[in-house]
C-alpha cells in the first residue's frame, strides 16, 4: 500500500509541475505578441525615410545643386549702369531659405573696397559703385550665415565717341555716339536716344552698328550737350562761334557820303554766303567772295550822333556802333 500511495503522490507533482510549465509559457506568448503589436503601431505613425520638418536642425528648403543645402547668397548682375558707376544686386537669404529682410549686408569689389548695404522686404541688396572699365571681382557676406560668394562683372562704356566740340555757328558738325546694351554689344537699328543741348532735347534712332548722331544747328554760344540711354548719360561742352568778324572798327569817323564796310565769314565754305547788314533803318545785302569777304557800302548819315549797325548771317549777328561827330 505504502508503494502505490508513493507512485500515486509522484504522478501528481509531476502533472502539477506541468500545469505550472504551460501557464507561464502562454503567459510569455502573450506578453510578446502585446510588445509586437506595439512595435506595428509606431512604425505606421512614423513611415520609413520620412524626414519631419518639426525639428528646427532640419532644412526643408534647398538650392539648385540637389545637395539638400541652403543657398543663402544669390550672387545677381548689374541692373544699371551710371555715367562711371554701376549697380550691383544680389539676394540674401536666412538658413531656412527665406529672405533676409531689411538687414545690413557687406560686399567687397576688387578684394580691399568694402560697402555695407541694407537689404529690402525681398533680401535685395543692391550695390551701386564707381569702378573703372574692365574685369572686377565683387564678393558678398550674409552675416546671418557667414557666408561668402563671389562674381566677376565686366564694366564697360554705353556709350562711346562721346567728346566736346568748339565749332563755328552753321558749320554742319555733329555730335555722334556708339551706343551698347547691357551686354556690351551695339544696339540694333531703331533703338531711342535721347539728346540734350542746353534745355532742348531730341530724340533721335540708332543705326544698325547702333550709331545714333545729333547735326548741330545752335545759335553761337557756351553750352552743355548730352546723350542718354535708360539711365546711363554722358555730358560734355558745346562752344558754337560767332562766324561773322567785321573787319571795319569806325576808328576814325570819317564824313564820306559813303562807309566802305567789310565783314569775314570764319565758317567753311566761305564762298557765297548772303550777309545783311542793318544801319540807320535800310538793308544791305552781299555775298562773300572766295575768301570769305563781303564788302558794303553804306550811305552816310546826315545828323551828327550814334547810330547801330547790326550784321546777320541767319541767326548769328554782330552788333557796333558807328558815331558822327560832325557835318
Amino acid at each position: 500500500m505504502k508503494t502505490n500511495r508513493l507512485v500515486i503522490l509522484v504522478i501528481a507533482v509531476v502533472f502539477l509541475l506541468s500545469l505550472n510549465f504551460t501557464f507561464a509559457v502562454e503567459d510569455n506568448l502573450t506578453q510578446s505578441s502585446a510588445n509586437a503589436d506595439d512595435n506595428v503601431l509606431e512604425t505606421d505613425d512614423t513611415p520609413q525615410n520620412e524626414l519631419s520638418t518639426d525639428s528646427p536642425d532640419l532644412v526643408s528648403t534647398s538650392d539648385d545643386s540637389g545637395t539638400g543645402e541652403v543657398k543663402t547668397i544669390v550672387m545677381g548682375k548689374v541692373t544699371k549702369r551710371y555715367n562711371g558707376a554701376i549697380q550691383y544686386s544680389a539676394s540674401f537669404y536666412d538658413i531656412y531659405g527665406q529672405p533676409l529682410k531689411d538687414t545690413p549686408v557687406i560686399f567687397e569689389v576688387d578684394d580691399y573696397s568694402d560697402y555695407k548695404v541694407q537689404t529690402d522686404s525681398n533680401g535685395l541688396a543692391l550695390l551701386t559703385v564707381l569702378m573703372n572699365k574692365g574685369n572686377h571681382k565683387i564678393s558678398a557676406f550674409n552675416p546671418e550665415t557667414y557666408v561668402i560668394d563671389s562674381a566677376y562683372i565686366n564694366v564697360f562704356d554705353v556709350i562711346t565717341g562721346a567728346k566736346n566740340i568748339n565749332m563755328y555757328y552753321d558749320g554742319g558738325n555733329t555730335y555722334k555716339v556708339r551706343v551698347f546694351d547691357d551686354n556690351g554689344n551695339p544696339l540694333k537699328a531703331g533703338e531711342k536716344v535721347t539728346f540734350a543741348i542746353g534745355k532742348k532735347t531730341y530724340t533721335k534712332k540708332t543705326d544698325k552698328k547702333g550709331f545714333a548722331t545729333l547735326k548741330i544747328t545752335s545759335n553761337p554760344g557756351l553750352y552743355q550737350i548730352g546723350v542718354k540711354y535708360k539711365d546711363y548719360l554722358v555730358t560734355n561742352t558745346l562752344y558754337v562761334k560767332q562766324v561773322l568778324n567785321p573787319l571795319t572798327s569806325f576808328k576814325n569817323k570819317h564824313v564820306k557820303p559813303t562807309i566802305k564796310f567789310k565783314v569775314k565769314f570764319l565758317g567753311k565754305n566761305k564762298k557765297n554766303k548772303k550777309i545783311s547788314v542793318k544801319f540807320n533803318k535800310k538793308v544791305y545785302k552781299a555775298k562773300t567772295n572766295k575768301k570769305g569777304i563781303a564788302t558794303f557800302n553804306l550811305k552816310t548819315p546826315k545828323n551828327i550822333g550814334k547810330y547801330k549797325l547790326v550784321v546777320l548771317y541767319k541767326k548769328d549777328k554782330a552788333t557796333l556802333t558807328y558815331t558822327k561827330y560832325h557835318i
